[in-house]
Parts: structure tokens; C-alpha cells; sequence
């Protein structure tokens, strides 16, 4: 191999080692910390317009004009809790790790976190009384009606 090679050669992986130290790979999110079965409270303490975290759980319960809905408040880059280190409202979803930013539903609005955050089934019992599942990820679309 020539000099010429070597060193085109050793540029090459300098910066592909540069462009891994930097976060240049494909980053692969983390996936939602299990909750179970989560009682999630009455859905007539849950207004229209509003989201809010499930205790300290790593879970929000939220309500729009289409109905209930969940999802995790575990951060897709490093795996925190956001009901814990962070906040969550009718605005949307901010992580304190490491400054992630979700919408109201979960998608990404600011990095470094990769993807948006899950959502699970909601089950709402006679007395309005709302479950989150969850062990069912659902669409980010999919809500429980309030009849």
C-alpha cells in the first residue's frame, strides 16, 4: 500500500470515528419502562385540554376533543423518567436529563431524543374510573371515547 493510500485510508477512519464520538450514528431510542395495568384516576377529574403525569410513574393520561389517551414519560434518548425529571401539561412534554422536548402527543419538538414516546390503551370502567395498559402500545392517533 502506498503512502497515499495509508493516509487517505486513515482519513477516512478518523472521521468515521469523528462522526461517531460526535453523534453522527443512526441513534436507536429507548424503549418504554413497563407500567402494567396503571389506575390513571376518574375521567371526570381529566378536562378536555389537559395531560398530566400518572403519579411519579413513568406514564401521562391525557384528553382531547377525540377522547382519552396515554403514553409513556419514558424519554426515548437516555431512558428517563419524565414524571420525575421533568414536566408535563397541556402543552406538551419536557425532559430535565437532557432537554428533550415532545408535543401534548409525543412527538419529538427537540432533541436529542430520537423518537416520540409511546402510547397505550385506556380502559374506562362504569364509574369512569380509567386503567392505563400498559403492556398494549396503540396508534398516537387512538383514543378511548367518554361517553
Amino acid at each position: 500500500m502506498s503512502s497515499c493510500s495509508r493516509r487517505y485510508f486513515l482519513t477516512l477512519v478518523g472521521a468515521g470515528a469523528l462522526a461517531k464520538s460526535i453523534g453522527c450514528s443512526a441513534p436507536a431510542g429507548v424503549s418504554p419502562a413497563p407500567i402494567g395495568d396503571l389506575p390513571a384516576g376518574n375521567v371526570n377529574d381529566l378536562p378536555v385540554g389537559s395531560l398530566h403525569a400518572v403519579g411519579r410513574s413513568p406514564a401521562a393520561i391525557g384528553r382531547d376533543t377525540d377522547g382519552v389517551y396515554a403514553m409513556t414519560l419514558t424519554c426515548t434518548h437516555q431512558g428517563c423518567n419524565m414524571a420525575v425529571h421533568g414536566s408535563v401539561d397541556q402543552n406538551g412534554v419536557f425532559c430535565s436529563c437532557h432537554g428533550s422536548r415532545f408535543s401534548a402527543n409525543g412527538e419529538v419538538q427537540g432533541g436529542p431524543a430520537p423518537d416520540p414516546l409511546a402510547h397505550f390503551a385506556v380502559d374506562i370502567d362504569a364509574t369512569g374510573e380509567m386503567t392505563i395498559r400498559g403492556d398494549v402500545e396503540v396508534s398516537e392517533n387512538t383514543r378511548t371515547p367518554v361517553t
